[in-house]
């Protein structure tokens, strides 16, 4: 069955009713624009009207796509497939230019200013740093290669935010203040029971602020009651290590790299603004 499939897209014949129903929905969507608009109001872009040539550029262009996604580069019949499908996607594209299709048409807009984003981008060319420039960089911004304060901890948990819950929470709190031993006590966790190495930040995130209020003070080794969006946990810290900030040459590459993207995006925010420069523009109160 699949290998009929595959004969079958290969015959010109398909490929060519393939095109003349998407001719055919193109031309029938133009049409109902121009009954929604007979003056004419539309800005149409401007359409291409020199020969539609295949060249060597064409096909590197093709071959090299293709090699992206095969494992091997693409031989002479499915070379000659690509450069047909090439040639039919040039002709909507022109087709659809000409009916209008292009103006108002939000995902035109986006693609074509992504690729003028991307050809910006292509022209960027940001100088090897020194040695200084990186460590000046480094030492500009240290709460980006600071390793954060972090904790182990045991719960007990107790799933549930009503009275019961908080009544039963608050029993098992006096017995783990008493000594006992937490295995075994409260309800079932997904999470487990015994967290290690964990940022505040990434508890945050999981549990909410109530959840970590506080927690950065709490001594090691008590316990305390802490509240998240589906019961009350019973925590008890069992070690703390704070952050540090690691020495430069340590996260030297990612250094390097971080100055690099800001280098870029200062460059693309310039070549950006003398864009803006060419245009006038006009922003209603």
């Amino acid at each position: 069955m699949r290998a009929a499939l595959r004969a079958l897209v290969r015959e010109p014949l398909v490929h060519f009713a393939i095109l003349g129903a998407i001719l055919f929905a193109v031309d029938s969507a133009a049409s109902r624009r121009e009954q929604a608009d007979p003056e004419g109001s539309r800005r149409p872009f401007a359409v291409p009207t020199d020969p539609i040539v295949v060249g060597e550029a064409v096909r590197s262009t093709l071959a090299e796509q293709w090699t992206k996604t095969h494992p091997a580069p693409p031989d002479d019949a499915q070379l000659e497939q690509l450069v047909q499908g090439w040639i039919d996607e040039e002709i909507l594209y022109r087709e659809g230019l000409a009916r209008g299709l292009a103006e108002g048409d939000a995902q035109v807009r986006e693609r074509v200013a992504s690729q003028m984003a991307y050809v910006l981008q292509s022209r960027i060319v940001i100088p090897e740093p020194d040695e200084s420039e990186l460590r000046a960089w480094f030492e500009a911004h240290p709460d980006r290669w600071a390793e954060p304060d972090r904790v182990d901890f045991t719960q007990v948990f107790v799933a549930g935010l009503d009275e019961s819950a908080e009544a039963k929470s608050l029993e098992l709190l006096g017995l783990l203040q008493g000594g006992a031993d937490p295995d075994g006590l409260g309800d079932t966790f997904a999470g487990g029971r015994r967290f290690r190495g964990r940022r505040l930040a990434e508890l945050s995130e999981r549990f909410g602020e109530a959840f970590t209020a506080g927690m950065a003070t709490q001594p090691v080794g008590s316990w305390a009651l802490r509240r998240s969006n589906v019961g009350v946990h019973l925590v008890r810290i069992d070690r703390r290590s704070s952050g540090r900030t690691p020495g430069f040459e340590t996260v030297r590459d990612a250094v390097r790299h971080d100055w690099d993207a800001a280098q870029r995006a200062i460059a693309m925010d310039e070549a950006k603004q003398q864009l803006r420069g060419r245009w006038e523009i006009v922003v209603d109160p």
